[in-house]
């Protein structure tokens, strides 16, 4: 057996007694080895009706159609889902302390699912607190009870795979496609070389940057000193993370020609979804990736725009990352429209890239400017189509006397939240994790009908981010197929 059950009781945690669910019958397990109903006695007895309270639960959210999309639900185990970051560790984790650790992060992401899902199924306080306890023991003694068995362990290795944005089997691109994705990135490249781009008459330029809150000082007090998990991830509070946050929020230095090119908030209104410019605010999230075998810090910010030239739908998204090295230093920059197109990359620090290969036509490993870029920094966008020109030190755009105004910075699950005009809330993403009603056509034309939603603009952790391969934002792998492993300090990349 790989977990020894009294200690896994007490690795993974157990809480409470669960309380049964009477008249909800058992959910299928699917499990290779389902459990035998006699092992439910003495302190175990509280487990019984476990599956059943999940199926429970997850009918009602499936009824209401409220399922959470920004993580993957792992198909068996009711009380796991999981990420790419999370999923790339299957084949990896051994022994008791690490199997712990690695199931103990899926079942997190099970919970924090599951809180969206509450508020956005309307229940009251007393029932969310209700529910949050039943399934947290739940879900501690369903993965002792079911994972003590090394059969269904390996089952669980099977199953933990995120699901893909693109069609099964999608052919590869045609010769045409190939020639207008190569066009676009030639257009991307010159969009990027020669001087800054010059305004237009009627457009004014803005630069807008973070309001402060935290004490940056956290940054060096805790990082060097977090333990991390079993997966490498630091252990720092959230209001240390949230300083990482501040200290790498880009500016964004936009070529203003009317609201639509004002950073905003989104809102639900009327059955859909906008952003409303008169709350200037941008998203994030922190995320990790691997590279040389170390686990690596990214923050993902969210910017938001009511449209976009080129989108059908009042709402435009584009998503820029900062991954930190080791020493919490800023790596490499990347940016991407939440619908996949342009993803775009940027190096922090002298680094060396793989060969990508001559024959190889894919936006998703462009670095449109050559010279690394130090931070701060701040993001040049055009009017109308919010399009990234350029990445420049913020000194460069300060000095350009461009109007200043500050946007507010905000954990990205907020806008899983969203207050409707019933007093409900609602998610701004569906339960495939997408946003209802906007349709990127500059996508559909590069992506085609490769990807199984094309033009539609996705959460964090389902952004398809190659127009001839298979490739996705989060793939925790990624960094590795586009940077050589161990950098090395190079001039500047090719």
């Amino acid at each position: 057996m790989v977990l020894r059950l009294a200690a896994a009781l007490l690795v993974l945690g157990t809480g409470g007694a669960a309380q049964g669910a009477p008249g909800v019958p058992a959910a299928e397990t699917n499990l290779p080895v389902p459990l035998d109903p006699s092992v439910f006695v003495g302190i175990l007895k509280a487990y019984k009706d476990c599956r059943a309270k999940y199926a429970e639960m997850d009918a009602r959210i499936d009824a209401a159609g409220v399922r959470d999309g920004s993580y993957y639900r792992v198909p068996g185990f009711p009380y796991l889902r999981t990420d790419r970051y999370a999923a790339s560790f299957r084949d990896e984790v051994r022994g008791l302390d690490d199997t712990a650790g690695w199931l103990r992060r899926m079942r997190e992401f099970d919970q924090e699912a599951r809180e969206v899902e509450y508020r956005n199924l309307g229940l009251s306080e007393l029932d969310i607190g209700a529910w949050r306890y039943d399934l947290l023991a739940c879900g501690g003694g369903l993965a002792n009870l079911e994972l003590f068995e090394d059969r269904n362990l390996a089952f669980l290795r099977q199953q933990v795979r995120p699901g893909s944005e693109y069609r099964p089997k999608a052919a590869p691109p045609s010769e045409g496609q190939r020639k207008l994705i190569a066009t676009h990135e030639a257009e991307v490249r010159k969009r990027f070389s020669g001087a800054l781009p010059a305004t237009a008459g009627d457009t004014a330029l803005k630069l807008w940057t973070a309001t402060p809150v935290e004490d940056l000082s956290l940054i060096d007090a805790g990082y060097g000193k977090a333990i991390a998990d079993e997966l490498g991830v630091p252990a720092l509070i959230e209001s240390q993370w949230r300083a990482f946050a501040e200290r790498h929020a880009p500016a964004l230095w936009i070529e203003t020609a009317g609201t639509r090119d004002q950073p905003g908030v989104p809102v639900a209104r009327d059955g859909s979804f906008t952003v409303d410019p008169a709350q200037p605010r941008l998203h994030y999230q922190i995320t990790f990736t691997r590279l040389g075998g170390q686990a690596l810090t990214q923050i993902n910010y969210f910017i938001w725009f009511a449209g976009r030239d080129g989108n059908s739908g009042a709402l435009d998204s584009l998503i820029w990352r900062v991954t930190l090295d080791a020493q919490a230093r800023p790596l490499v920059y990347e940016s991407v429209n939440a619908s996949g197109r342009d993803h775009l990359w940027f190096a922090a620090q002298p680094l060396k890239r793989r060969n990508a290969g001559k024959k190889a036509v894919d936006s998703a490993t462009l670095f449109p400017q050559a010279e690394p870029i130090g931070g701060p920094v701040a993001l040049r966008l055009a009017a109308g189509s919010h399009a990234l020109t350029r990445v420049v030190p913020l000194a460069t755009a300060s000095a350009s006397g461009a109007a200043g105004s500050a946007y507010q910075l905000r954990r990205y699950e907020e806008v899983f939240t969203l207050a409707t005009a019933d007093g409900k809330t609602r998610s701004l993403y569906d339960a495939s994790g997408l946003i209802p009603g906007i349709r990127d056509e500059d996508q559909v034309k590069l992506f085609g009908d490769r990807v199984a939603t094309p033009g539609a603009l996705h959460a964090l952790g389902r952004v398809p981010v190659s127009a001839t391969g298979i490739a996705h934002f989060d793939d925790a792998a990624r960094l590795e197929q586009v940077l050589a492993v161990p950098a090395v300090t190079a001039a500047a990349l090719p």
